[in-house]
């Protein structure tokens, strides 16, 4: 038996999509009951987000303070605020599988998602999840929609607030001018020759860096090749972390299973594949596997995935990085997000930016409250920017560093929290890590 407190490696178990006690309602609702009376007789993620608050004061407020006075209709709200951050999965409970217990909350809360949305469909939320329809209009019209998109444009964003549900509050991303896909495409013939090097690896783009931020690939590439690292580029379509964040477990494992397909060939080359956006890395090793339990492919793209700044910090231990950084004349206030964290990878950002001359980091391992396309809802943006607060006053603490986020939409959220709160008067970019490693090359 394993006990709490024990140096045990949490062991996540398979969803089972496939099985139809997966989508049984009764099944849910015991499985429910069951692990929130351990979460109720423990109480230790009380203060990781609006989840367990509403759960214990449903139970406080119920006649017999117990869960079986507890309407099982009102768990809704519970699920409805988890960001799936996986925070109390990964750092807070202590009775996570192997244990007997086998509490696992992120994945029961997808589970009720998954069988909400075989139910109800959401065509707002569905079309809000589509990054790359999204994703190919706003590069395409980018000067429009960045235009239209800004906070500043008061009226266009109350409308956009009225029929779609998005805060005309919050920072939504910009589109880039050319998608990253397209500038790999020409930026590659300048290293084609270079195929003799040991390394090499194939860059996952993810939606985010493709058609909002090119800047956060285009640094990678740049240090990768500074580094004698032969690269390829990858990019058919979204992770589908928005996906699983409405419960579309059938169609986040479809687009595994064949991702997973396409890229065995070039793993058995040799090639590592690396994310510049720690959700998908963490989609990639951690819950694309959960889906599909017995794939073999799904398996080995998983563990031949590693977050940029894993792969950088293993590259540095191996071999060591090219000499040449140089200090950036300030201290850095590094933000490391939770899907960072629970890739369970230690703190490899900040050990990264710590190789840079002269600069101190300090990191910062507080939940931005974003949560995707969670944070950026009408109804929840207000609890976002609560769940962040705590976050955002270290990381704005110090007046002349850089800021940094592994998380670019936690940037993003919590320049909001600043601006809302007045914490800081300052609105500067908050940078991507990979960023601020080539600015010290002087990329």
């Amino acid at each position: 038996m394993v006990t709490e407190g024990g140096l045990r490696k949490p062991e996540r178990e398979p969803m089972n999509i496939d099985k139809s006690s997966f989508w049984d309602e009764k099944e849910l609702d015991k499985e429910l009951r069951r692990q929130f009376d351990v979460c109720h007789s423990c109480r230790r993620c009380f203060n990781l987000c609006d989840s367990f608050p509403k759960l214990f004061d449903l139970i406080d407020e119920a006649p017999s303070m117990e869960l079986d006075t507890v309407e099982s209709q009102k768990f809704q709200g519970v699920v409805d605020a988890c960001t799936l951050c996986d925070m109390c999965f990964m750092v807070s409970c202590p009775y996570v599988p192997p244990h007997e217990f086998a509490i696992d909350i992120p994945s029961l809360f997808i589970r009720f998602k998954a069988i909400d949305n075989s139910k109800t469909k959401n065509l707002l939320d569905a079309q809000i999840a589509k990054t790359d329809i999204n994703g190919k209009i706003g590069v395409l019209l980018s000067l429009l929609t960045n235009f239209l998109l800004n906070k500043k444009r008061n009226l266009f964003r109350k409308i956009l607030s009225f029929f779609i549900g998005i805060d005309s509050s919050a920072t939504l991303p910009k589109f880039n001018k050319l998608s990253f896909k397209s500038f790999f495409l020409k930026y590659k013939k300048k290293f084609e020759f270079k195929k003799n090097y040991n390394e090499k690896v194939l860059i996952f783009t993810s939606c985010y860096v493709n058609y909002n931020d090119a800047k956060i690939g285009v640094s990678l590439v740049k240090v990768l090749e500074k580094n004698k690292i032969y690269m390829e580029q990858f990019y058919e379509g979204c992770c589908k972390m928005p996906q699983l964040e409405q419960g579309k477990v059938n169609e986040v494992k479809e687009t595994a299973v064949d991702v997973a397909k396409k890229l065995s060939e070039k793993i058995n080359q040799g090639f590592k594949v690396i994310a510049p956006i720690a959700s998908c890395a963490l989609m990639i090793k951690s819950h694309w596997p959960l889906l599909n339990p017995d794939n073999k492919d799904v398996a080995l793209l998983a563990s031949s995935t590693m977050d940029i700044d894993e792969y950088l910090w293993d590259l540095n231990n191996r071999k060591g990085l090219v000499a040449g950084m140089k200090s950036l004349d300030k201290n850095i206030t590094l933000h490391s997000s939770c899907h960072s964290r629970a890739q369970n990878i230690g703190p490899k950002s900040a050990q990264l930016l710590r190789l840079i001359p002269n600069t101190k980091t300090i990191n910062i391992e507080k939940c931005s409250g974003h949560g995707g396309t969670w944070g950026i809802k009408k109804k929840w943006n207000k609890t976002a920017r609560k769940v962040g607060l705590s976050a955002a006053k270290q990381v704005f603490k110090n007046d002349d560093d850089i800021i940094a986020s592994t998380c670019p939409l936690a940037g993003l959220h919590l320049q909001d929290i600043n601006e809302h709160k007045s914490l800081k008067n300052r609105n500067d970019k908050i940078y991507h890590p990979i960023e601020l490693i080539a600015q010290s090359y002087d990329l």
